[in-house]
């Protein structure tokens, strides 16, 4: 088989994953959302996420679902065309340029001249993952919270309203310090 097909994605459903009911529905001709068993925790959507994201499929967690794409192509664009995008291409991302790429510890000082948010981004403890290829980063903040972040939009799920919340200043701090893959999932 070529392209992406129920089978390729039910591939990846065996035994490591929790017994029960999966369903596969197919979105469009590039997606298809993962229903998952009801006793299905956030993690293990992490899990099933983890272990489709790879090749040309892309997997993101969605209202509980996995929602699996072929990301040679993207979604509809703000014209509803339907754009190709190669595999492995790269994606414009603007990163803070608040430290130098020597070091992490470069970037994690914290200066005089740091605003309030880009100090709480460099000093809370957050952990930052790459969730898709295209700039969607997901970060589990202190208080057990966890939000995306589109460093390429610029958005993040949290409810701070400010142009650009702690969670996304950290995520361009671990980008720029080479902790986490860039937008288009090559590591620094």
């Amino acid at each position: 088989m070529t392209g992406l097909t129920a089978h390729r994605v039910a591939a990846f459903i065996t035994d490591a994953f929790l017994e029960g009911r999966y369903t596969i529905e197919r979105v469009d001709e590039h997606q298809f959302r993962i229903g998952l068993p009801e006793i299905a925790s956030p993690w293990d959507v992490l899990r099933l996420v983890e272990s489709l994201s790879v090749g040309p499929l892309s997997a993101d967690r969605h209202d509980g679902d996995v929602l699996v794409s072929d990301t040679r192509w993207s979604t509809l664009d703000a014209d509803d065309e339907l754009d190709a995008v190669a595999d492995g291409g790269a994606v414009p991302a603007s990163v803070d340029s608040e430290c130098s790429l020597a070091t992490a510890e470069n970037c994690f000082a914290v200066t005089p001249d740091d605003e309030p948010r880009t100090e709480r981004a460099k000093t809370e403890d957050m952990d930052v993952s790459l969730l898709k290829k295209g700039g969607i980063y997901e970060v589990h903040s202190a208080s057990d919270s966890y939000y995306d972040v589109d460093v390429v939009a610029g958005e993040c799920s949290c409810p701070d309203t400010a142009d650009r919340c702690k969670h996304l200043r950290r995520v361009d701090l671990e980008i720029t310090a080479g902790l986490v893959p860039r937008p288009d999932g090559r590591l620094p």
